[in-house]
């Protein structure tokens, strides 16, 4: 088996960056690479999270793609589900923790198995009434999950 095609996720890499505003220096969120092959995956599952305060939802989902994709713990990641295969249903937003990287034997039986492995950071608080007050679908864009084309049964 060969990872490249088992990578059906392209991920985008957002990290903080230094810029000047006059006399301040203030940090941004830039684009440093996208369209990155890779595959997401869950280790576990977890519904929604209740607390006193606020719901929230968490994730413990993992990334792998290539060891030259330049990840570095802290860096924001969109990944979107599908895209190699021209599908877009879902975007995934979290943030990367330290990556694991796995190199090639030497002399392999089966070649093509270097890659890295991220742990992911998926926390996200919930305020349904608000987000179901602002545009009427719960807060969920039209796109996520499928959106309304799925739930009818389309493509």
């Amino acid at each position: 088996m060969n990872f490249q095609d088992w990578y059906t996720d392209r991920m985008e890499v957002l990290r903080v960056r230094s810029a000047q505003e006059g006399a301040l220096t203030v940090q941004r969120r830039e684009t440093v690479a996208e369209g990155i092959p890779c595959r997401i995956y869950r280790p576990g599952a977890h519904g929604p999270r209740m607390q006193s305060t606020a719901a929230y939802s968490e994730g413990e989902d993992k990334v792998s793609c290539a060891n030259e994709a330049d990840v570095r713990a802290g860096d924001e990641l969109l990944i979107r589900r599908g895209a190699a295969l021209g599908q877009s249903r879902q975007t995934v937003r979290a943030f990367a923790g330290e990556p694991v990287y796995y190199y090639e034997p030497f002399g392999a039986v089966i070649p093509g198995l270097a890659h890295q492995e991220i742990a992911l950071l998926e926390k996200e608080y919930l305020d349904a009434e608000k987000e179901a007050e602002e545009d009427g679908n719960g807060g969920c864009p039209p796109e996520a999950d499928g959106g309304a084309d799925q739930a009818s049964g389309g493509a």
